[in-house]
């Protein structure tokens, strides 16, 4: 029995060792979780036995134990949380994707020193700036891949597909990606495009021929342009970094060492070459700086891959994180250009826990030259700035000329977009739940070939005409792609009468130079819109924002007109307009018998003017019918002829108009936004005072940027006015160093607003002998004002103050006044 015992003992000790001394192999790969980039040059270590390597430049290792024991394998890099997994002996002979979120930018762990190397690597990199910044060759061109991708994060599925909303589109669910990263996601949107794109630096000029274009999820050739290369390019060395149309401040700007912090955490040698791990973060929290790393050349101080990312504290809504990739690769012994670049941002437009839109935008580069001839052949031919070309029949090329022009093949989420959005455009419940939610959102609803809304205008009230109800109806494109119909009809139960207006806008040619021609009649109230954007008073909303005390002037307006709309090209166009009006005072103005004539009809016009307009490179939005601006980065200029016909269709006033603006947005960084408009204009003739400057005032309590706020609608009178308004958008300003507004990302704002006017003596006769309207006798009337952006996200409020004429009105509402409005920005 004991020799039994033993050799089980024996047996049993054998067998174990067998075990024990079983080797592990493994291999891994480690990510940037947000881009997928891989983490070059991490350390990798086993907590318990300490042995450990770094990842190679692909950011791979791999790991061979003869001996092994169950342990746990640890992570580390700079910026990025410690990432630790436990390791068996399952793990054999597998590949296993870490994926590193981002973290404390050093780990906890500042090594001081009076020499500071990182700062020292940074005034090496500044020496070569001029050098190495792609926009200092005399030229460069290439051809880019570009692909941007849309993706809804922080789905519930389960619940998702018990939503009666979502329920019939159960099959969308189907796609969503629980692999590739560490939440699912739902594929939603892709956009992908090659182009030529090429620049010269004397004289400036900027060229892009998209070649083909590929879109899921909704087609639209301008933003095709708006998402090319022209319009989406990151500078790594310039002063600034444009996001979400902000300027952030760049590691590399000019005085970034007054907002960065530099270190030099470790180096390597790969090929025999020294290789520098740069990383830099915010000095002070609030600003909008960037943190994050580059791997820089150590004799030529290049720059071969960088990452930047968001500051968790940066004032910027909507965006939980930002990412930005790119990497250089050497052309000649001088010259690194860039070879690859990712801008990734995740969006949370109702807070943390709801749905998050990811955008990726990835684009590669091809067939790159600099300093080459042909390009500077190509700018011969091109007399503006920009020019941005879309190749005839580029959206229509087949997958397999796809398969060719792409420089990478689609990912399994990117073929899923192409068969799941395919069919969910086509299915008529998706098509209903669409409009159903444009009818909330803009106000409209469409039924086939023709739309109703805004819904906002359905019903409102006012003194003269009591309880308001007005309804819409609209052409769609069902009934034709050139031709946009438009009428409604409003009844007043206060004063018992129908009012309406009928229009038509016939677009005859879009591209590339618009023309088209609108007509219209209406006869209705002058309900004060002063300029697109401002906000009227026939509208359910204005029944809560009026200013009380105040007393309202009422005036109908009976005008048909015919305007023709031409685009000359190099920013240039022209408007006319052909328009007879016909206005009746109603209440709280001077009535017609005022304004007595020699010939025709009282307070009657017939009136031809000219609008000529100069936007040099604006860039535009397309509608179905209309475009939607989204400014320039040059002034507009704006120049308005007007002529009054007397003796035509009872007109009974002959007079001249001019009037001239110029206005402009510009970017002041790091000192936010400064906008200015500068007007003027003089009418000559003897005018009742619909025909004259009327200058704009405002009776609700919803900020109108065009109008004096202070001011009541027909308050003052000129034929003769200049006028300028300018606004400082601060950014955090002062509230950076508080805790709780830096944490609300609340902004800072101040504006003026000036008008000098006069009204000679004729129209001064005729206008006020009842005393109802007012003259600045060459004097000048100023608002002041400042306020809070972005409480909530969306709303602001104007603390406006009266300053001149003096002496100050007597009420004390005409003296100061808060004003709120609402607004979506980044």
């Amino acid at each position: 029995m004991s020799t039994l015992r033993y050799l089980l003992f024996i047996a049993t000790i054998f067998f174990t060792t067998q075990v024990a001394a079983q080797g592990v192999s493994f291999t891994g790969i480690i990510q940037d979780a947000h881009t997928k980039e891989p983490v070059s040059y991490a350390s990798v270590y086993f907590k318990r036995s300490g042995v450990g390597k770094t990842s190679d430049s692909a950011g791979k290792f791999s790991f061979y134990i003869s001996n092994f024991t169950k342990d746990t394998l640890v992570v580390s890099y700079v910026g990025y949380e410690l990432y630790k997994i436990p390791v068996t002996d399952s793990m054999n002979d597998k590949t296993i994707v870490i994926q590193l979120q981002r973290g404390a930018a050093t780990n906890g762990v500042i090594v001081r020193s009076r020499f500071n190397k990182g700062l020292f690597l940074w005034k090496k990199i500044m020496s070569k700036k001029k050098q190495y910044n792609r926009y200092n060759l005399a030229n460069f061109g290439y051809e880019a891949y570009n692909k941007l991708e849309i993706d809804i994060k922080n789905f519930k599925t389960d619940k998702a597909k018990k939503n009666f909303l979502l329920k019939p589109f159960a099959f969308v669910f189907d796609n969503i990606d629980s692999t590739s990263e560490k939440e699912p996601f739902l594929p939603a949107y892709l956009l992908e495009s090659v182009s030529d794109y090429a620049f010269q630096k004397n004289t400036k000029k900027f060229f892009e021929n998209i070649k083909a274009s590929n879109t899921k999820g909704f087609t639209n050739e301008s933003i095709t342009k708006l998402m090319g290369v022209m319009n989406q390019n990151v500078n790594t060395y310039g002063n600034y970094v444009n996001v979400m149309d902000k300027d952030f401040i760049g590691p590399f700007n000019d005085n970034a060492d007054v907002y960065y912090n530099f270190f030099v955490p470790d180096t390597q040698v790969v090929n025999g070459k020294k290789i520098f791990h740069f990383v830099f973060t915010p000095k002070r929290a609030g600003q909008n700086t960037f943190e994050g790393d580059a791997w820089v050349m150590g004799q030529t101080f290049q720059i071969q891959k960088i990452n930047l990312y968001l500051g968790k504290d940066a004032n910027i809504n909507y965006i939980d994180r930002i990412s930005v990739f790119q990497e250089f690769i050497p052309l000649n012994d001088s010259v690194y250009f860039l070879n690859r670049d990712k801008f990734f941002a995740d969006f949370k437009i109702l807070g943390k826990q709801s749905l998050t839109f990811i955008g990726r935008k990835s684009t590669s580069y091809r067939n790159i030259i600099i300093n080459n001839d042909s390009i500077s052949n190509l700018f011969k031919q091109q007399n503006i700035e920009e020019v941005v070309k879309t190749d005839p029949g580029s959206n229509l090329k087949t997958d397999s000329i796809w398969n060719v022009l792409r420089h990478d093949t689609l990912s399994a989420n990117e073929k899923a977009i192409y068969a799941t959005v395919d069919k969910l455009l086509q299915m008529p419940k998706f098509q209903r739940l669409q409009n159903t939610l444009k009818f909330i959102g803009t106000g409209y609803k469409q039924l086939t070939n023709y739309e109703i809304g805004p819904w906002f205008n359905w019903i409102s009230s006012n003194a003269w005409e009591g309880t308001r109800l007005r309804f819409d109806l609209g052409t769609t494109t069902g009934f034709n792609k050139h031709i946009y119909l438009h009428t409604y009809l409003a009844y007043g139960f206060g004063d018992k009468k129908f009012k309406g207006k009928a229009e038509a806008f016939w677009i005859l040619k879009r591209d590339p130079k618009r023309f088209r021609l609108h007509a219209s009649y209406s006869n209705d109230i002058d309900n004060g819109i002063n300029q697109i954007g401002d906000v009227g008073q026939d509208n359910i909303f204005s029944l809560a924002i009026r200013k009380p005390n105040t007393t309202r002037k009422f005036l109908q307006l009976q005008d048909v007109r015919l305007e023709v709309f031409n685009e000359l090209g190099k920013g240039f166009s022209t408007e006319w307009f052909i328009s007879h009006r016909k206005f009746d005072p109603l209440k709280n103005l001077p009535f017609k018998a005022s304004f007595p004539v020699k010939q025709g009809e009282s307070l009657t016009n017939f009136e031809v003017a000219l609008k000529v307009r100069f936007a040099y490179l604006e860039q535009f939005v397309e509608g179905d019918y209309f475009r939607y601006s989204l400014g320039t980065k040059y002034p507009v200029a704006e120049l308005m002829l007007g002529k009054g016909v007397s003796g035509v269709l009872n007109s009974a006033y002959s007079y001249t108009k001019i009037g001239a603006s110029v206005k402009d947005y510009m970017k002041i960084s790091p000192y936010g936004s400064f906008s200015y408009k500068v007007y003027a204009g003089k009418i000559n003739g003897t005018l009742p005072f619909t025909f004259l400057e009327n200058h704009p005032g405002n009776d609700i309590y919803y900020y109108n940027s065009g109008s004096f706020n202070l001011m009541n609608r027909f308050e003052y009178l000129s034929d003769k006015y200049a006028g300028v308004n300018v606004e400082h958008n601060i950014g955090s300003g002062l509230f950076r160093f508080i805790p709780l507004t830096r944490k609300l990302k609340l902004r800072q704002f101040w504006n003026a607003k000036a008008v000098w006017g006069s009204l000679n003596a004729e129209n001064t006769a005729l206008n006020n002998s009842a005393g109802a309207f007012k003259t600045l006798n060459n004097d000048t009337y100023l608002e002041v004002g400042t306020g809070i952006d972005n409480i909530l996200k969306v709303l602001r409020l104007d603390f406006v103050w009266r300053v001149l004429p003096r002496p100050l009105p007597a009420n004390k509402t005409s003296r100061f006044g808060i004003f709120g409005s609402f607004q979506f920005q980044f």
